[in-house]
């Protein structure tokens, strides 16, 4: 799944502020119509993608303006780890190996146990796409819909730690040990999903668990979850209003660590 190439839209988000995305011919979201190649490269789901935010409150916009950085978003909404890895793995082959990059930054987050559920193949995989527009946009579509399961990211559910069992895990431990894609280019990054009460939702145990994970798969994590509740407080737009999705504030954040690592490396 890719965002659909060469579009320039704009959208009304819950609050009633809109938000606009552009994309290139390979369906990734950019800044403008200027082509620069780049070394920095930014996967992941809504989180990184900057799903809710207008271009110039992204963390791509923000990595720009504050570090004269150019990044690369690899990122789609609403897709889970193997999501990401293909994704990922595909634009590798597609870019030549001079424009490979030197960093890979990845915003994790547990919405990725339920992503990795839903994730279909073969029909289905094509046919998802517009479950999910559906299921977002239409009233009457959502209420024939079953039940969703019991978890922290409806609006029916509290926190559950997901079993090491869990297909997560058995996708992480293959993303990760994926010849095509180098660890040692690849950080995580965590911070924390909106609660249902609007809050940071420090209550969620499968953070910890996931990072020890990473860890144990000798990867780099950079956790933001400490700055993220510190922002909450100062009354920062960590989140879009009645969303959930990172505000500007996190987006600035994100951009900020993933500078901070990055310029290190030069």
């Amino acid at each position: 799944m890719r965002l659909c190439p060469n579009r320039n839209e704009t959208f009304t988000r819950k609050d009633g502020k809109t938000w606009d995305i552009q994309t290139n011919h390979r369906g990734e979201r950019i800044l403008s119509d200027e082509k620069e190649d780049t070394n920095l490269w930014i996967i992941g789901d809504s989180m990184a993608m900057g799903y809710g935010l207008p271009t110039k409150e992204t963390l791509a916009f923000y990595l720009k303006t504050k570090y004269n950085l150019n990044a690369r978003v690899i990122a789609v909404d609403a897709i889970g780890t193997n999501g990401i890895s293909r994704l990922l793995k595909e634009t590798l082959t597609g870019t030549k190996e001079e424009n490979h990059p030197k960093k890979i930054f990845w915003i994790w987050n547990p919405s990725d146990f339920i992503d990795d559920e839903r994730e279909k193949t073969g029909l289905k995989r094509f046919l998802y796409p517009i479950h999910h527009l559906l299921s977002r946009y239409s009233y009457t579509y959502r209420y024939f819909l079953p039940s969703p399961p019991n978890n922290v990211y409806t609006s029916y559910g509290t926190p559950i730690l997901y079993p090491k069992e869990h297909i997560t895990y058995s996708n992480l431990f293959q993303f990760l040990n994926d010849p095509s894609i180098s660890k040692e280019k690849l950080s995580i990054l965590f911070s924390l999903g909106m609660s249902r009460e609007g809050k940071p939702d420090t209550s969620d145990p499968n953070y910890d668990e996931t990072k020890k994970f990473f860890i144990q798969e000798g990867m780099n994590t950079i956790d933001l979850r400490k700055k993220t509740e510190e922002l909450f407080k100062e009354q920062k737009q960590i989140y879009i209003p009645g969303d959930g999705h990172p505000g500007p504030a996190l987006a600035e954040l994100f951009a900020d660590a993933i500078a901070s690592e990055f310029l290190n490396l030069q």
